[in-house]
């Protein structure tokens, strides 16, 4: 009798179990439909990090800025698909280590839908494995990467070129020039980051600042890096001028490159062209605190409001209004950029599912800030770059003609 009760209590709890079970997996199914939408009413998440304090703290303060105006804008036009948008932004403290951890919180612990990149090429490479294990497309208006876009089918990236092609127009620049205007003693100083090295070296032979220099016959005379930590660039400033560099590059991130700068200006440094071209600088609000020393510099640029594309004008004037800012923000248009290109694949493939979103986008074409985008094979935009200028404290396009708002200056 007693084998018997036992025998009716263990099959009583497994019917439960299973039960259970099934009412578990029922409740699932029913928590998001076949295309990976939240129930009606539920936000559709979005998560990523940015570096709010530290080192990345200026440019990211932009991207957030961006985020924050872009949130408000889609949902007071209804949100995506029908659903509200929550975005969630931890600051990484410009660590690798830390976003490493919160890019897991934000995927196991939060569930966001959508994952957007964090600031610069050294912590956005240390989260990428994470959202490629978790299978969750990182959306990239933080970072240039090619090898990381490559060697990753889970990024689709809004800057329209990477770190070989970072100096290309200023070398097309000097080719549109008298043979006696053009420069021909290259100094090169670089800051200790995989970013900036590739743009120094490019990529498996292709692009770079030394293979250019080189394909025009010019004579490397200064090759020398620093750390990022640096607080003295003097020396190698004082390098520079002895070795009468015509054509210096400052390969930096933003507050190496400020000091860079203002070191060259005190130490009466004037090459030919000087091109802070490790990241977008000039576009930043606090190049114009460096007043003499900012200017007549050359930088890159992918977007500005002189070419009205979709958005920018708007956004120009929030970040006025918003951030006070004078000098139109690259890091604004790319994060912009990114988010456009998100909402457009998400409402043109009407799904979350992260490898139809990414076949979406590989196969469309997108209206951004940033011109109209198509992808290669990698979720690399195609290329598209301006050359600037900082002159009466502004950045001008010198380069191509096409888009040009001044001519450029030498020294």
């Amino acid at each position: 009798m007693k084998s018997f009760r036992l025998f009716v209590t263990t099959t009583v709890l497994l019917v439960l179990i299973l039960t259970g079970c099934s009412a578990a997996q029922n409740a699932g199914s029913s928590t998001s439909s076949s295309n990976g939408l939240p129930p009606a009413g539920q936000p559709i998440v979005i998560g990523g990090t940015l570096g709010l304090t530290g080192a990345y703290a200026g440019p990211s303060a932009d991207y957030k800025a961006t985020y924050d105006y872009w949130l408000q804008q889609v949902n007071s036009h209804g949100g995506l698909l029908g659903h509200p948008v929550k975005m969630i932004i931890y600051d990484d403290e410009s660590n690798p280590a830390t976003a490493q951890s919160l890019y897991q919180r934000l995927i196991h612990q939060d569930k966001v839908n959508l994952l957007l990149s964090p600031y610069t090429t050294a912590i956005g490479g240390a989260v990428l494995p994470i959202a490629a294990a978790n299978h969750m497309i990182l959306w990239n208006g933080g970072f240039v990467g090619i090898k990381l876009f490559k060697s990753s089918q889970w990024m689709i990236g809004s800057y329209t070129y990477q770190e070989p092609d970072y100096s290309r127009g200023v070398f097309e620049m000097i080719d549109s020039l008298p043979a006696s205007e053009r420069p021909t003693r290259v100094g090169i100083v670089t800051e200790q980051n995989p970013f900036t090295l590739a743009v120094r070296d490019g990529y498996q032979g292709q692009g770079g600042v030394i293979n250019f220099a080189k394909q025009r016959g010019m004579q490397i005379v200064l090759n020398e890096e620093y750390p990022p930590t640096a607080t003295d660039v003097s020396g190698l400033i004082q390098r520079a001028k002895a070795a009468k560099v015509d054509l210096f590059f400052a390969l930096s991130l933003p507050n190496p490159a400020a000091l860079i700068a203002r070191t060259a200006y005190s130490l009466g440094f004037k090459p030919k062209i000087y091109c802070a071209c490790g990241s977008l600088v000039t576009s930043l609000p606090y190049w114009a605190q460096l007043g003499p020393a900012g200017e007549g510099i050359f930088s890159t640029a992918m977007a500005v409001p002189s070419d009205s594309y979709d958005g920018i004008n708007d956004l120009f004037t929030m970040l006025q209004q918003v951030r006070h800012e004078t000098v139109f923000s690259q890091y604004a248009a790319v994060a912009m950029t990114i988010l456009q290109v998100m909402q457009q694949a998400v409402e043109g493939a009407r799904t979350l599912d992260q490898q139809q979103l990414r076949a979406y986008v590989l196969s469309h074409r997108f209206n951004t800030v940033n011109g109209p985008l198509t992808f290669d094979q990698y979720g690399m935009p195609r290329y598209n770059a301006v050359l600037v200028q900082y002159l009466n404290g502004k950045n001008e396009v010198v380069w191509p003609p096409s888009r040009a708002t001044a001519k450029p200056q030498l020294q």
